[in-house]
């Protein structure tokens, strides 16, 4: 029975992984970064299920729904296409009373992220009447005595925020998704760094949580659990700030921590980029470049005088550094600040 899926995402990276899953059992799937382009699309296709995320920056899963379920006409000529077919959240939110106003609100079922494919396989089954799991579940369990990565576990680059083992599962279970997705997250973070700095500098704490709640998801899917976790906690916070609901001094309180937090959350995702480049570089899928930095594609390179003088330099990184150092000292503090001096001051010595 072959399937016709589509895939509702905001997040180029959680996107991708959905249709690579989707590929390995042979569903037919449109995806779509637009969540109002992706409506249009219900009207002109026959699909079995809809997979969609729930926080997107112009509209959430729950109102998408209520505009397919209020739909008429298209290509379908069965009246209650609309209001029967099988919509399924994906969210990185494990909270239970969302959970059930999403079902309240005429979403179907709830995928937690992040999910895997046995995980796809179990809801597709539930939603379609299909038999994917079990076949799924086979092919795996023959497929895992015959495996092998080509490299031996102790051979591998680290990655930072990733455990050993972690990567070791990753790599085990779907070397090449996990190379794809890698590769897209590292390619974005330029991207983060920019919409977090816009949306903090000017106050919008709802675009501020949409963007470090992709972090969340997306560190999540890679296997980095504790950079995860620490922006699950600036969500939160971030949350807080855009209720406005406290007195003066907790808000600047807030706002303090919300930045420093900030600062350290996008530290973290440099260094997790950069181990992750260099680790694309050892699996083949990038080539080493005499920059040694991640965004060399995007920056303009300028030459220093000095022992560094043959080198280029990533212009981009070492500003973006800069500006983290000084926002680090606005904040008071100086722990940080001095922390980005020396990754300064160690990136112009390599």
């Amino acid at each position: 029975m072959s399937l016709t899926l589509l895939i509702i995402d905001d997040s180029k990276l959680n996107l991708k992984l959905t249709e690579l899953m989707l590929q390995k059992i042979d569903c037919r799937t449109d995806a779509f970064s637009d969540a109002r382009e992706a409506l249009r699309s219900v009207k002109d296709h026959d699909y079995d299920l809809v997979f969609m995320d729930y926080l997107m920056p112009d509209i959430n899963g729950i109102e998408a729904t209520r505009l397919i379920r209020s739909m008429s006409g298209g290509i379908h000529s069965d009246p209650d296409y609309y209001k029967n077919l099988p919509v399924i959240a994906l969210t990185a939110e494990n909270d239970s009373v969302m959970q059930q106003r999403m079902i309240d609100n005429g979403i179907d079922d709830v995928l937690l992220k992040p999910f895997k494919l046995d995980d796809v396989c179990a809801v597709i089954d539930k939603w379609c009447g299909t038999s994917l799991r079990t076949t799924v579940s086979s092919k795996s369990s023959r497929a895992h005595h015959a495996e092998r990565t080509g490299h031996s576990g102790s051979s591998l680059p680290k990655i930072f925020g990733i455990t050993d083992e972690t990567l070791k599962e990753m790599i085990h279970v779907d070397r090449d998704g996990f190379l794809e997705t890698l590769t897209i997250f590292t390619e974005d973070n330029l991207g983060k760094h920019a919409r977090i700095d816009e949306a903090l500098s000017s106050e919008d704490y709802e675009t501020y949580c949409v963007e470090i709640h992709r972090i969340k998801g997306e560190t999540a899917m890679i296997g980095a659990y504790t950079v995860s976790e620490d922006a699950a906690h600036l969500n939160e916070l971030g949350k807080a700030l855009k209720c406005g609901d406290m007195d003066p001094i907790t808000y600047e309180r807030t706002l303090r921590t919300v930045t420093s937090g900030t600062v350290s959350l996008l530290k973290y995702l440099d260094d997790l980029c950069s181990s992750a480049d260099e680790f694309l570089c050892f699996a083949g899928r990038k080539q080493r470049s005499s920059d040694a930095g991640l965004f060399t594609p995007l920056s303009q390179d300028f030459r220093i005088v000095g022992k560094t003088a043959d080198r280029k330099i990533d212009r981009e990184k070492l500003i973006r550094y800069i500006s983290h150092a000084r926002e680090a000292l606005d904040c008071g503090d100086i722990g940080l600040a001095k922390e980005w001096l020396s990754e300064i001051g160690a990136y112009l010595k390599k």
